[in-house]
């Protein structure tokens, strides 16, 4: 970083749907804090090294490296820089009437404050060249917001990229959850969401930090114990329903997973039941 402190403040008029006001980066002693206070204009935080908190609405936020903070207009906020690794950070501050909008676009809100930045150092070059080099276009703010839409640019093309692999993951569960009980398999939920099994296996691990074959599993023996729980349907045809191949597959995958038999756990579950019901009387 280029000394302890630097920021820029913009004279802009031109537009309206988006206004860069101000922007700036330092290097923080440890400890060093700002607030509470309440600012009049989005500001973003982008942290280029160190760690720090962050807090907003009774809550607070633990942040690192590559980690940015939103603060929205009308909002009180305080963040404090780490004791040891104190961090250092850069910031923009923008408004106007398409900025709420393309946060939103970004999964930055009033609800959602944070963004984890992994575009591997185009956000962040971005971010500082546009404080870095101010100086040079601070009197053509059509150049100026074109580069603050590329630090948007990068944002979004992570989000979106995010959401593509959410949608994969939530159509390959639908299909979980209306096929569990026939002979399905990897493959052939691979081959509905058209997808190669491999690239499958790691959104699910990305998604649930399991296999796709483990989350199939633990969603037919979490059916299978909703109905050992609230039926007496025999243990067959349960194993059947849940879409187990037989009743002794079934009872070993129970039994490895919930430590106990599916006939033990449905008689232990009704004795705890009988027995809360009759404290209840």
């Amino acid at each position: 970083m280029r000394g302890e402190f630097q920021e820029f403040t913009a004279q802009s008029n031109l537009s309206r749907s988006l206004t860069l006001y101000y922007g700036g980066w330092e290097h923080c002693s440890a400890s060093h804090a700002f607030g509470p206070a309440i600012r009049q204009h989005y500001l973003l935080h982008y942290i280029v090294s160190g760690k720090g908190s962050y807090y907003v609405h009774n809550k607070c936020y633990q942040l690192k490296q590559n980690d940015a903070f939103l603060i929205c207009p009308g909002e009180s906020t305080f963040y404090k820089a780490d004791d040891s690794d104190p961090w250092k950070y850069c910031w923009i501050s923008f408004d106007g009437y398409e900025a709420a909008d393309i946060l939103k676009r970004c999964s930055l809100s009033k609800s959602a404050l944070i963004f984890h930045d992994k575009s591997n150092g185009k956000l962040q070059n971005s971010l500082l060249d546009l404080i870095y080099h101010y100086e040079n276009f601070n009197n053509n703010e059509y150049s100026t917001l074109s580069q603050l839409y590329q630090c948007f640019s990068y944002m979004l093309e992570q989000v979106s990229h995010i959401n593509e692999k959410s949608a994969y993951v939530e159509a390959a569960i639908d299909y979980i959850y209306h096929n569990y009980s026939y002979n399905i398999k990897i493959t052939d939920i691979a081959k509905h969401v058209n997808l190669d099994r491999t690239y499958l296996y790691r959104l699910f691990k990305d998604s649930y930090t399991i296999s796709p074959q483990q989350y199939l599993l633990q969603f037919r023996l979490q059916v299978a114990v909703n109905m050992l729980e609230t039926t007496d349907i025999n243990i067959t045809e349960i194993s059947y329903s849940c879409g187990f191949k037989d009743t002794p597959t079934f009872c070993k995958h129970f039994k490895k997973f919930y430590c106990d038999t599916p006939l033990r756990y449905r008689k232990e579950k009704h004795i705890a039941l009988e027995i809360e019901k009759n404290l209840n009387q």
